[in-house]
């Protein structure tokens, strides 16, 4: 597990000692907290003091270095350092992504943990990264599709991805069929999901299977968890996704959604009365 910490730095204009927090050693970001002093003693005791209650440890390393040191030095100067900083973190940076995909984990996704304070004040714990088999299959297929790398980390990722990709058809935002049509569906199983029937009725889940067709239409199926086409769908594909299952069912409606951060319009059509027929090869 990363550990996150408090270390000393200076400020933009190298005149006087600063505290610093470092979420994630992983990341280069850093949260700025306060100016401490031009003193190198007394700027470690008042971060000391001021981070006393927090569990992270504090990071002094900085102030070996004379501020005096750091006042004399030119704008030139200052440039090259920062420069040199830069290409410090970025090598330690690959170095330690290299070590986590050579691990099987990625170092661009990365688990948290949420907890909620008073007033419902949400904040987040960095658990760790990802195994790079249960991150997402469109990023997995994003990394193995890559022809040209910022970096060899991005290289290492692609050919760590490569042999985990499938081909999902692209989404081709259009509706299928003709509504109340009764039809013989090839399609992928791309997401399934589970949530409480609010209207009971003995039934206590609902289960929402996503597909797309071979010409990227986008299906929905919902409905209780048990029903025959439901616990056919878990006995023959036990929850597993990007299966190519043939079904017949019933267009019930073409619809239309807009998510709250796009200003594309996605469409989907809903099918009623499934049977599934076989899963295929």
């Amino acid at each position: 597990m990363t550990t996150s910490y408090y270390y000393l730095s200076s400020g933009k204009e190298t005149a006087m000692y600063t505290l610093r927090f470092c979420p994630d050693p992983d990341d280069t970001y850093s949260n700025y907290i306060c100016n401490l002093s031009t003193d190198a003693d007394k700027a470690i005791q008042k971060a000391i003091t001021r981070i006393a209650n927090d569990p992270y440890p504090l990071d002094t390393s900085y102030a070996d270095v004379s501020l005096r040191e750091i006042l004399r030095r030119n704008q030139e100067q200052i440039e090259l350092d920062n420069q040199r900083k830069w290409e410090e973190n970025i090598a330690k940076w690959t170095e330690r992504s290299l070590e986590l995909i050579k691990d099987g984990y990625s170092p661009f996704n990365k688990e948290y943990s949420d907890s909620y304070g008073m007033g419902g004040y949400e904040s987040s714990t960095l658990l760790g990264h990802e195994k790079i088999v249960d991150i997402k299959q469109e990023s997995i297929n994003y990394w193995s599709s890559l022809v040209e790398f910022k970096s060899v980390v991005h290289e290492e990722m692609h050919k760590a991805c490569k042999p985990l990709a499938i081909n999902i058809p692209a989404n081709a935002n259009k509706h299928f069929g003709i509504v109340g049509e009764k039809v013989i569906i090839k399609a992928m199983i791309i997401d399934q999901d589970w949530y409480e029937n609010e209207y009971g009725y003995g039934n206590d889940f609902v289960r929402k299977v996503k597909y797309v067709t071979e010409n990227g239409e986008r299906l929905v199926t919902k409905g209780a968890d048990t029903t025959k086409f439901n616990e056919s769908i878990f006995q023959e594909t036990e929850d597993q996704l990007h299966m190519w299952v043939e079904l017949e069912a019933t267009i019930k409606s073409h619809n239309e959604f807009t998510p709250v951060d796009s200003d594309t319009t996605w469409k989907t059509t809903s099918l009623i009365r499934p049977k599934l027929i076989r899963v295929l090869d």
